[in-house]
């Protein structure tokens, strides 16, 4: 399924990606059509899936045939739990991890 770059330009925005180079210049005329032809790569990998035979094929809703065996419930002590945490801090005050200031 070709695409334009516009609907490029789009999939690349809801998928978070920052386009451009690393000095956060805008695509050029050839990485506009290299992003274009790698994502039309990438939804015509998909279209492959349309092609599987599902007919008389039961939705799963989990890949395990069984289900998992219920665990019991462990009553855990936190204050142990917190300082085994705080042994590693490279820095703590009490019970607390000390971080330097943001602002």
């Amino acid at each position: 399924m070709p695409i334009d770059e516009n609907t490029a330009k789009t999939i690349a925005n809801l998928a978070r990606l920052e386009l451009g180079d690393a000095h956060g210049q805008a695509l050029d005329q050839e990485g506009e059509k290299a992003l274009v032809d790698e994502f039309s790569k990438i939804i015509g990998y998909m279209d492959i899936l349309s092609e599987a035979q599902t007919e008389g094929v039961e939705p799963l809703f989990s890949p395990m045939v069984e289900p998992l065996p219920p665990r019991e419930d462990q009553v855990l002590e936190n204050r142990q739990k917190a300082d085994l945490i705080l042994e590693g801090a490279p820095e703590k005050v009490g019970r607390y991890f000390s971080v330097p200031r943001i602002f």
